[in-house]
């Protein structure tokens, strides 16, 4: 099975940015170890949410009480980057470096919306608003036995700062200082390259934070206090074989235990935490790639995450996805060029309005696109 093929694949899965459990940005694939001999890679996604819902107004401050009002667009656009470098230590070893931003948010109503809206000072500008940014540094290793199996471990350092904005809950602000911390990789696979065969389970660790941050608000005033959080262990399994000639199959079942990450900073008005899940997520994708000749090989995907059917977070208003994706490579000499798109249909959620109301998010999707290049060093 030619390695552009592989590419196509992998690109049409990674490359194309994620929507997966709200915050799962790159779903923390490991696939670069398997590459050949030594490599550079670079991949770039980007995604074009669009998220919105709606509620009866029930907040006695706004000037739209008893109304139903809109939320907007509450998700901005990001980009999935992904740099890593790959290479044979001895024939037994393998070893890689990736850098890439595993969780995030990026999340703003619109400022007439209830919850953007400080009862005890109504006409004051505010927007419900969150924004997460997470950065990841991954150093590998690739023991490879004598029967197909390997065995893979690895050190994660981990950076994360986060703010929020919640109005409604009498001005309620919250910034973090960046903290980093560290957790670990660990995980299995075989392979069997006659047909192309690939299975490999993986394992990552939760990672906790100490966050130094400044908490203000209408009552509290500026405080300084501190909360632990944690990003959540996940577990990834990959497969791929050939199943006729230049065709290969390939899919990738990824679990995130989402009850880990609770934020609970000290001064939150409200008496439950101001981010927290009830369920973790499950996201299945299964693939199709074909070589149509010896420099261009394509794929499709089909993903899924199951929805929880549960009231979800207005730092986060979406409950499961499924999506199709295209993806495509020309193979030079050295170089692997791929590109791929995805559409994402988003499942539709319900999130605490506030004042004893619900919203209702529904009729939302994304876009997604993604360009990633690998190169061969020797």
């Amino acid at each position: 099975m030619k390695k552009a093929l592989l590419q196509a694949c992998a690109v049409c899965v990674g490359a194309t940015g994620a929507y997966a459990g709200g915050l799962d940005r790159s779903g923390q694939g490991i696939n670069l170890i398997f590459e050949e001999g030594s490599v550079v890679q670079f991949r770039l996604g980007y995604t074009n949410p669009s998220v919105s819902g709606s509620l009866l107004d029930a907040n006695p401050a706004s000037p739209t009480r008893g109304q139903v009002v809109d939320s907007g667009n509450v998700t901005n656009d990001f980009f999935t980057p992904h740099l890593g470098y790959k290479t044979s230590l001895t024939e037994k070893i393998d070893f890689a470096i990736m850098y890439d931003q595993p969780f995030g948010a990026d999340i703003a109503y619109a400022s007439s919306y209830p919850l953007s809206i400080n009862p005890v000072s109504p006409t004051t500008v505010g927007s419900l608003r969150a924004k997460a940014d997470t950065d990841a540094i991954t150093a590998l290793f690739r023991y490879k036995f004598d029967n197909g199996f390997s065995a893979i471990a690895g050190l994660r350092a981990q950076r994360v700062k986060a703010n929020v904005d919640v109005p409604a809950a009498l001005g309620y602000s919250v910034d973090t200082d960046a903290d980093t911390a560290f957790g670990y990789v660990v995980g299995v696979a075989w392979e069997k390259p006659e047909i192309a065969a690939r299975v490999a389970l993986t394992y990552n660790s939760k990672i906790s934070h100490d966050l130094s941050q400044t908490e203000s608000g209408t009552l509290i005033g500026t405080v300084e206090t501190s909360s632990e959080i944690e990003t959540p262990q996940s577990v990834n399994l990959d497969f791929q074989t050939g199943i006729a000639p230049k065709t290969l199959l390939f899919g990738s079942i990824r679990w995130v235990d989402w009850p880990q990450l609770v934020y609970n900073p000290p001064n939150y008005p409200p008496t439950t935490a101001l981010v927290d899940y009830d369920n973790a997520t499950y996201t299945y994708t299964l693939g199709l790639g074909y070589q149509f000749s010896e420099q261009f090989s394509g794929a499709v995907t089909l993903g899924y995450e199951t929805d929880e059917g549960e009231p979800v977070t207005n730092l986060g208003p979406t409950d499961g996805f499924w999506s199709i994706g295209l993806g495509g490579t020309y193979s030079l000499e050295k170089a692997k060029i791929s590109g791929g798109v995805r559409y994402t249909d988003i499942g539709d959620a319900t999130a605490d309005g506030g004042f004893g109301q619900t919203a209702d998010f529904s009729g939302n999707s994304a876009w997604s696109v993604g360009f990633q290049i690998t190169y061969a060093l020797n």
